[in-house]
Formats: structure tokens, sequence, C-alpha cells
């Protein structure tokens, strides 16, 4: 399994997220609900950015809190907020991610910015919306992730 939540309880005041779920490898799962419903909990969860108050998260073969960073690289991660400068432009991010992952394919990436039009010599803050979320759709692909989580409004 990919990805497993067994007896999971996360409390935060009046809201609690209890979840069952198991993600094998080659699948793909979409979490769907309104706003509030746990999804991006349910991420942090999985990512090890939050524990559970109950329960275990497993993911790739570990507790989420005991990845090592190698297999953090495994997971590709996009969120609503890419979490980057927007006054870079997307060749500036090239050796930022060549430094948090080593296994960056910065030709491939090259590659699918010329495909989806993304302009590598324009600053992000330029782009629009579904630049921005195509963008970082094509940096959590580009370095070999076995984990692909989307968080996305």
């Amino acid at each position: 399994m990919l990805v497993q939540l067994e007896h999971v309880r996360k409390k935060y005041g009046s809201f609690t997220l209890e979840l069952n779920m198991q993600i094998p490898e080659d699948r793909i799962i979409g979490l769907i609900g309104a706003n509030g419903a746990g999804k991006s909990t349910t991420f942090k969860l999985i990512l090890g950015l939050i524990h559970p108050d109950q329960g275990s998260v497993k993911v790739l073969d570990r507790t989420a809190q005991d990845l090592k960073p190698e297999q953090k690289q495994e997971i590709g991660t996009v969120f609503s907020d890419s979490g980057f400068s927007e006054y870079l432009k997307v060749n500036q991010l090239i050796p930022v991610m060549k430094r948090f992952y080593p296994d960056f394919r910065e030709e491939e990436f090259a590659e699918r910015c010329e495909e989806f039009q993304i302009p590598r010599n324009k600053q992000i803050r330029d782009f629009s919306t579904g630049m921005k979320a195509k963008l970082n759709v094509l940096l959590a692909l580009s370095h070999g992730s076995r984990l692909l989580l989307l968080d996305v409004k």
C-alpha cells in the first residue's frame, strides 16, 4: 500500500475527522467534499505535517512521522499556494528543485513547460491562475514521485 490510514481521528474544536482509507499502488483516488470536510487535514496527516489524535498513518510502508528525507522525495505535492515567491521566474525555480530533489528531471520539466505554454522567463506573479496551477503540477511530476497529492481549489 502506498497509503494506509487506520482508525484515524483528528479533532479541531468542534470538527472531528474519522477516517479509514487505503491507497494501493497504481491507483488514482479523489477526495471530494465541502470546504471544511477534512480533505486538507487528510493530506497533512499523510505528509506527517500533523499527527493523528488516534489511529495510524502509514505512507510508503512507514509511519508518516518516520519518513526519511529520501522517502519524502518520492511524494509530489501541490497545494493551493505553491510556497514559492511570485517574484521568481520559472527558470529560477530549477536550482531550488534540484537542491531539494536530486531526481529532479530538468530536461523533462523544460519540455513540459514548453508543451503546456509555461513561460520560463516570466515572473510567476504575472501568470494566470491556470498557469500557476499547471506549473505546480509540472513541478510535482518532475522528480519521479510515487505518490502525488493534489490539494487545489
